[in-house]
């Protein structure tokens, strides 16, 4: 007599232990993919945020230090832990068409207001004015970048080169040798003032940096005076 399956005899405490052993590695795999997928895409946010700082940053030193007449010496006065430079330029009035004389400062706030002892939330501000019209001490600029990473940069004039601590501005005068140790270019002497930033933004983790030389073609041997007007602005 034959029996018939009646297909009811349900499954296994085994079998189901099993399935549900594939499944949780399987489950696994699928939630680790999306872990690092996420922040593959978070690490590029933040570094593409850090890099848009500094883009922003070029653009305007580049257009601004170009034209130049004049580039002071970068300083940081006493236990104020901000660096200056300041620097002159000649250009027409926006309503006069008038050339006039301007006055820049590019200043960096190793710690600004708020700011505590963090070391990633440095300030890079623009001043302007007219010569004659010095800013008042702790006047606001325009912010050119934020979250600069002030780590390795010296808070003192004296601290440069102690402890691989660098200035953020580096000026090098009409008639310098910038690259002493250079094995092409060694002879080189720029005709003009050049500045040299060096830079580092950081967004969470993500971090970019700019290390470039500005030629201010409106410069010459005779702007390596520091007697300028513009010398004022700085506190």
């Amino acid at each position: 007599m034959t029996r018939h399956d009646r297909r009811d005899d349900g499954t296994s405490l085994m079998e189901l232990l099993v399935v549900m052993g594939l499944m949780s590695v399987v489950m696994m795999m699928v939630t680790g993919a999306i872990i690092q997928v996420y922040r593959t895409v978070q690490t590029t946010d933040t570094l593409t945020a850090a890099q848009q700082q500094l883009s922003v940053a070029f653009q305007r030193f580049d257009r601004q230090l170009r034209y130049a007449t004049w580039i002071n010496q970068p300083g940081v006065p006493l236990n104020s832990k901000t660096w200056y430079v300041e620097f002159a330029s000649r250009e027409p009035n926006a309503t006069t068409g008038v050339e006039e004389d301007r006055c820049r400062q590019l200043r960096l706030e190793l710690q600004p207001a708020g700011s505590g002892v963090a070391k990633d939330k440095g300030l890079l501000q623009l001043i302007e004015w007219k010569p004659g019209s010095t800013p008042t001490p702790g006047a606001r600029g325009a912010t050119i970048a934020a979250g600069i990473d002030t780590t390795d940069l010296a808070s003192t004039a004296a601290e440069v080169g102690v402890g691989g601590k660098s200035a953020p501005f580096e000026l090098q005068k009409a008639g310098d040798r910038p690259y002493p140790t250079a094995s092409v270019g060694s002879d080189f002497a720029s005709g003009y003032q050049r500045l040299r930033i060096h830079l580092k933004t950081k967004v969470s983790a993500g971090t970019a940096e700019i290390d470039t030389t500005f030629t201010a073609v409106n410069t010459t041997m005779n702007s390596n005076t520091e007697a300028n007007s513009c010398s004022a602005g700085r506190p």
